[in-house]
Formats: structure tokens, sequence, C-alpha cells
């Protein structure tokens, strides 16, 4: 290392200028242009990088200057040699097995040829260290040989340079990090790591120690390489980069293999006790890829080892080292190779390339076999945390010859080998042989990588998570993706906004389509206001553009062509409520209700179970009840005749908005459909992004809410007619302030017509007509008669057959069990209705207070009720 005084410290220093009083250059460690301050003090210059924090010392070697003299006077045989301009610096990284960076050794080279090398890492503290850590891994590209299968041949060379141009060129190579050495110095991991290979050729530099460091690893097993075989015009010190430079052909190395010709009973003639004892002869015998040589050259091995009496000695050394190799395989932290990978994954002692994924593992007699886990490659890419269930999903990424395919399933069944066959239907090369494989293979890459495998916030509805509103965020993804792919893969986008608006816009005049879209756009707003889930429907007969309209609606979130967000209803209960609980706070779409009727005696019992917000209770194979799915939103439907009937129940026509199209719904049904199916999904996103920065915009939803529900309630419709009209009319008016300003506010007198009265909804006043209208139809099978004026009997009739009670006047007396079949029939109870038709006066209660008596009629005795007419 040279000497030089202050000044010539100074000289040697870059881009040296004044800032304020003191002098700033260019640091020669980071070289950062302005950080590295001066101070000097007669003879004695303080320097100091702010940028890297490189100290006097560190600066000085990175300048390849000893510290100055205290006396500013050299003699001419202290000065040091001038090597000239730095022409030159290369950083070469070195890695753990795992790939992460541990340091850097730099090379930097001036005019005269002169190289100067150093060392430098960042410590746990972010501070720059100018030299190895401590225990640091000395083979270079460490990370390539971790991951590479024992199978391939490993070249070392003399230096990174060269190592770079035999991997630039398809080697897998190495180097010590200092270069040339008779004496190797190696760390357990890199001994651990080169001792999974079975070949390994040395190409060293063209010179007397090039060949002290390749005797050096020849005592390793390694063969070396034959320089002049292939370059016969090298000159001394050349190396394989100048091979490399000067146009050599990376064939000729490629295609001088190890050598197994050698192996010939000359051979072993010629070989004494500690030459059949060496790992490189058995490794070279290992090398052979045909069973059959291999075998014959281990027979003529045991032969000569019986010539020298040493055969019990040779075989315990060759089983030795067989194990060693195995230990040495099973203990390594290879990693994915995977063309195309996402991320390169530590996958313990499994070998993973392109191949597929294997493990070489020793037999009972010391030979080597491969276990498979997977002909294909295969990869877990991402960890799914759901946040309201905390249960674990896997995403698992595998190549088929299509490509990168990826699908997401839960943790038991990728941890579960009778359970993981399921994958072979996703395209999985797994079977009843290599399951239990597979299943360690990923269980290990998981657990070996915590820090590098992605870990994501997921949830298996759509809708609203805390302040998200899924899938318009980046914060949390769908894990239910396989399970309802089409659905999901249906809310996107095409087109623009301004197109879609265009579109839609001049057909809101249509109030039945106004309400349909207010309905897709009141969906999301039925969990933050707290409200019930409800139905809207619309029907009539065919050609009124019904199914136009839903689609207008359905557009506003996605594709709203049929079996995309458009359902047939032709279809399970099960399968709507889990479309429903997948959507979770955006509308399902329903087209042709009619075609489920065959289910059901009726509709109510499929409204119930839809607007139930709930799915049914489950119990699993073990006795445990299953995670029920849950929803809330609203239900847009289209029909040829009404859901709602006489005999339906309150909480049917309560959950339900009707409206009967007296008129079409759209005017030009192809030519609008034509235009969704080019505009789609583009509202929705913009929608919730307002809905988000409505409390900066000062709207107060529930304000709003509020106000319609109590202008409703005082139409005298009932509680939950309002509550789902007024988040219709609540979810139209916040679309016509940022979307539509233009059209008019809807007002309450323009839907009342679709609500429903107190009076229409009021169970127990249908079920009392529903009576009368029966007795009215079947009097021939009651008593009845009627007095004149003055009292006497004008007319009397006695029931033929079956009797049902007496009518008299304005008072029905029906026996009990008939009344109570008649309603049961009918979906209604008498002890739900009793007590309002006696507080409404349609029912006469005894003096006991009972609503049914003991009575005779006509010598019939019996349990009755007195209806009044």
């Amino acid at each position: 290392m040279s000497v030089l005084t202050p000044d010539e410290v100074l000289a040697k220093l870059k881009n040296v200028h004044k800032r304020g009083n003191s002098l700033v250059a260019e640091c020669p460690v980071c070289h950062d242009d302005h950080h590295l301050y001066i101070t000097r003090e007669n003879d004695k210059l303080l320097l100091f990088c702010q940028k890297c924090k490189a100290k006097y010392p560190a600066i000085l070697k990175a300048l390849d200057v000893q510290p100055p003299t205290s006396s500013p006077v050299q003699t001419s045989s202290q000065k040091p040699k001038d090597h000239g301009k730095q022409i030159e610096e290369i950083r070469y990284t070195y890695r753990a097995p795992s790939g992460k960076p541990e340091y850097q050794k730099i090379r930097r080279k001036f005019e005269d040829g002169h190289k100067v090398f150093s060392f430098c890492y960042t410590d746990e503290n972010g501070q720059v260290q100018y030299k190895k850590p401590e225990g640091c891994d000395n083979l270079y590209n460490l990370d390539r040989m971790a991951a590479s299968d024992p199978g391939t041949l490993l070249y070392i060379v003399e230096g990174e340079k060269c190592a770079d141009a035999m991997t630039a060129r398809g080697f897998l190579a190495t180097s010590t990090n200092t270069g040339s050495q008779k004496n190797l110095k190696l760390s357990e991991t890199d001994l651990q790591t080169l001792h999974k290979f079975k070949r390994k050729i040395v190409i060293p530099d063209n010179d007397d120690p090039g060949m002290e460091y390749a005797k050096a690893w020849e005592r390793m097993g390694a063969k070396i390489f034959p320089w002049r075989e292939v370059w016969p015009d090298i000159q001394k010190k050349q190396d394989v980069a100048d091979y490399f430079q000067q146009g050599g052909d990376p064939e000729k190395i490629r295609n001088w293999k190890y050598p197994a010709a050698e192996f010939s009973e000359e051979y072993f003639a010629a070989m004494d006790k500690a030459d059949m004892i060496k790992p490189g002869l058995f490794a070279g015998i290992q090398a052979l890829d045909d069973p059959l040589e291999r075998q014959q050259i281990e027979s003529l091995a045991a032969f000569r080892a019986k010539e020298l009496g040493i055969s019990r000695e040779f075989q315990k050394n060759y089983k030795a080292w067989r194990v060693s190799q195995a230990q040495a395989n099973k203990n390594s932290r290879n990693q994915t190779k995977f063309s195309g990978q996402p991320f390169a994954l530590a996958c313990g002692d499994w070998i993973a390339d392109d191949d597929g994924v294997k493990k070489l593992e020793a037999t009972g007699n010391g030979d080597f076999r491969y276990q498979w886990a997977s002909p294909i490659p295969i990869l877990p890419t991402e960890i799914l945390l759901n946040q309201e269930s905390n249960t674990e999903k896997i995403r698992l990424s595998y190549y088929k010859p299509d490509g990168w395919r990826s699908c997401v399933v839960p943790r038991e069944i990728a941890a579960n080998s009778s359970k993981i066959i399921a994958l072979a239907n996703m395209g999985v090369e797994v079977n009843s042989d290599n399951a239990k494989s597979l299943v360690k293979y990923l269980a290990g890459c998981v657990a070996l990588n915590p820090a590098v495998l992605p870990r994501t916030k997921s949830t298996s509805h759509m809708g609203w998570i805390g302040e998200e509103f899924v899938p318009y965020t980046e914060e949390i993804t769908l894990d239910s993706v396989d399970e309802y792919g089409t659905l999901i893969d249906s809310v996107t986008q095409k087109g623009n906004l301004e197109g879609w608006l265009a579109a839609v816009k001049p057909l809101l005049d249509n109030i039945y389509l106004r309400l349909a879209v207010a309905a897709s756009l009141a969906a999301p707003l039925i969990k933050p206001l707290g409200a019930l889930s409800f139905a809207f429907h619309l029907w009539g007969g065919t050609g009124a553009g019904k199914t136009v309209g839903l689609m207008v609606a359905a557009s506003v979130w996605g594709n709203p062509a049929p079996g995309k967000l458009l359902q047939s209803m032709n279809n399970t209960v099960n399968f709507t409520t889990g479309c429903a609980a997948t959507l979770g706070n955006l509308p399902f779409f329903g087209d042709e209700l009619q075609t489920i009727k065959s289910k059901f005696d009726n509709y109510d019992q499929f409204i119930h179970q839809i607007t139930a917000e709930v799915s049914r209770g489950r119990m699993d194979q073990t006795g445990r009840m299953q995670l029920q799915k849950s929803w809330k939103t609203a239900f847009l439907f289209t029909g040829e005749e009404p859901i709602s009937q006489t005999t339906s129940g309150g909480g049917v026509e309560n959950r339900l908005i009707e409206i009967e199209c007296a008129h079409q719904v759209v005017a030009n049904g192809p030519e609008t459909v034509q235009a969704i199916t080019n505009q789609y999904g583009t509202l929705g996103p913009a929608y919730i992004a307002m809905l988000k920065q409505k409390k900066q915009d000062g709207i107060d939803l529930r304000a709003v809410f509020n106000d319609y529900h109590k202008r409703l309630l005082q139409m005298e419709t009932t509680e939950k007619q309002a509550m789902a009209m007024g988040i219709m009319m609540t979810a139209d008016e916040f679309f016509r302030m940022y979307f539509a300003p233009e059209l008019p506010a809807l007002k309450v007198e323009e839907v009342m017509p679709f609500l429903k009265t107190t009076q229409e909804v009021d169970t127990a006043e249908r079920a009392y007509n529903l009576v009368i209208d029966l007795v009215a139809q079947n009097n021939e099978n009651f008593f009845y008669s009627r007095d004149d004026d003055y009292g006497r009997p004008a007319y009397h009739h006695a029931p033929m057959r079956e009797v049902w009670g007496k009518i008299q006047d304005n008072h029905v007396w029906i026996i009990k069990r008939v009344l109570e079949n008649l309603l049961a029939e009918n979906g209604l109870s008498f002890r739900a209705v009793s007590k309002k038709w006696a507080a409404q006066k349609k029912l006469v209660p005894t003096k006991q207070g009972k609503y049914a008596g003991r009575m005779s009629i006509s010598g019939i005795n019996g349990y009755f009720v007195d209806l009044i007419r």
C-alpha cells in the first residue's frame, strides 16, 4: 500500500471543492460526490463521509494509501508508486444459500493495470463496515449452488469475473473470495453445499498460483480442466474470462465431460491402498450416468480392493461417503428454480426446477433414488388470511403447457394427502402415489419462507370490510374465486363511465327503470345504514323489456350478460344464497323468477330464505357447527306474475317492492343491450369511491335516509316498506347528485303506488277477508235462517253434507277446527290472528274471554268461533 502526504491524499481525491468553511469531495468508498468532509490541521488530515459513515482508515484503504507520516517531507525512496487514474470499479455480492446478501467484494483497477480489492457489509445498525462479517461464507454464487441439482456439474474458477463469465454462458460456477489459495478456507456452509455435488471441475488461471489452487481443489475430489486440450494457444496468466473474450467456444468446455474412461483395469492396477479410499474416486464412480457402467466400475474397484486386502475398508469408506452425500443433500437448503416463477422459495432438500419437484434419497444399500412430489413446477405463492373467520387459505401456482395457473384452497386441503388429490380436477398433477410427498414439499416451502411468502388479508365475499369495499381495494383480496369465479369475474369494467352515462341517462325518464337502477345502487347502503335486505320485483307480460331493464341495473357493477351477473332462476335455493353470500353487499340479479315456482307451493319460503341474511345451519362430519354465510343486499328479479299472493304473510309483503309493468321498461331493447354490452361496470367503483368521500363533502347519508323514511311513513305504508324504498331513494339522490344532476329528484308521491299500505300488509286483515270469502263460497255447509220484521222465521237452510257452522244475520258461528284448517291450508294461523280480530270487533269472545266456546247448533255440539261479518 502506498504512503502519501496530506497534500498527496488530497490530490488523489476527486471533485474537491469548498462548501462554506469546509472542503468536500467525492468519497472513494461509496462514491457519493459531495458528502466526504475534509478538515486539515497542520500536518494532519481528518476525513469523514456523512453518506456511508466511512472514516479516515477506510478512506485511505480505498485510495490504496497508508496513513501519512507526521512530517510532510518525504524522501524519494518513500514516494509511492503512482498507479494513475482509477478506470474501473466492480462490486461482487456474496450471498447466503437463501439468496440473502451477506457482503460485497470491491475490485478497483487503475490505469497501469494495478488492482485493489476490499470488502464491505452493512451491519444490523445500518452502518457500513469495510471488512467481511464474522463467520461469513466464502464461496461465490452460493445461492445458485444451493438451488441446483446435485447431479449438476460444478465448475470452480479463480475470481468472480471468471465465475460471472461462466454463469452468463449457462454454467454453474463458483470461486473463493480470495482467488487462488494453496489452502482453501471454507466455512461449514461452504463444505456442506460443496459436498452434495458429485462432479466438480476446477478451471484455474494459467500460472503457478493457479495450478496450486487447482491442486487444492483436486484434494477435495475435483478434476483439473486441461487448458491445452481446449485452448492450445493459451498464454501465461490467462483465464476463462480471457478465453471467452477472445471468442472461445463455450461448447468446447461443456463437451469436456467429467472423466470416466479412466476407470479401466489398468487404471485400478496402478492404485494403492490410499488411492482406493479417496473421495475423488467415489465421486467419479457416482458421476457415471449409466447404471450398468457404474456397476461394472464398482466391481473393478472391488476386485482391486480385494487384491490389496482392503475389501472391508473399501466398502466401509465407500458406504460412508454415500451416506455423507445423502446427509448433505438432506441438510441442504435448495431453492425453487422454475422458469417464470414469481420469486424463489427455500425448499429444503427438494430439487425444484423445470423438470418438477423431487428429492434425492438414499436406499438401504447406500444407492440413491429420486422421490417425486410433482412432475410439474408447483409452489405456494400466497397465504390468504380471512379477516372474518380468521382462517387461512393458500394460493398454489403451477405450470401447465398453456402457462402458469393458480388456485386458492383451504390450508387443510394442501396439508392432507387424502384431500389434496381433489386438486387433480384443477390440473395439479397429483395422485395417490405422490400425494404425501407433495404435501411435505408444500408444507416445507411454507415453513421455510415466512419472510418471503406474501401474507394477504382476504375475505370470502365482496362488499364492506371495515372501511374498505371489496373488490375496489388493494388492501383485501377475495379468497373464494375458485368456488364462484364466474360471478366474481363478472364484477369488472368495460368502456368508461362517460360512455355508460351517455347510454343510460336518457332511459331514466322511465320510472320502472329509474327504480330498478336505484334498487341496484341501494345494495351497498343497506349495511352502513343498518337496514334489512329486500327484494325488488318487476313483473308483467312478455315484451315489456323487463330483462333488459334488469340488465341495465346490473351493468352498474359489471358484465350484465345472462350467466354473468344476470342469473337464471332455474337453480337451487342454495345456489342463490351462495351467490348472495359471495356478493355480500352487491345486488343479486335473477331473471324469470317463475321458473323457481315449481319447487314451492308459493314464493313465500323463497323470499324468507333470501332475506334472512344468513345461510342454513349445518354440522360437519366431526359434529361441529359449520360457519354460516351471511349477506346484506338487495335482490332484483323479473317475472310474469307477482310474488306476493293473497295468502302471503306480512313478512313477505314487507320485504318486497313489487312493480307491475303496465308499460314498457325499456322501449328499444336491442339498442340498449348493445350499448351496455360495450359499457359496463364503471359506475360501481366511482359510486363506492364517492360513498367513502361523503364525509369530506359534508353529506350525511343517514340524515337523507331518515328524511325519506319519515315522509314515506306519513303515507301510511309499513315500517319495512318505507325502509326499503327509503334506501332506494337515498341511493337515487346520491347518484343524481354526483353523476346525473340534470335528472329531477324522485318524489314520494311518485313511488307510493308501488308500496303497500299498512292495511294491505296486515296479516290479520287479509286472513279475515279470506275466511269471509270462503264462508260465502261454501254457504251450503252452514245452517242459516232469516227472521222477518216481526221476529218470525222467514227462511231456513240446513246443510246437505258437511257441516261447518251456522250463519244468522251478521254472525257466523264456525267450528273452530274447520276455521283452523281453512287458515292453515293458506299458510295462516288462527292463534296468530284471533287476538287482533277480537280487538277489531270482528270476533266475539266468550264471557271468559276465550276466542272459541262450546255450544250446540241444531243438535250438533262442538267448539265454535263467533265471527262478525
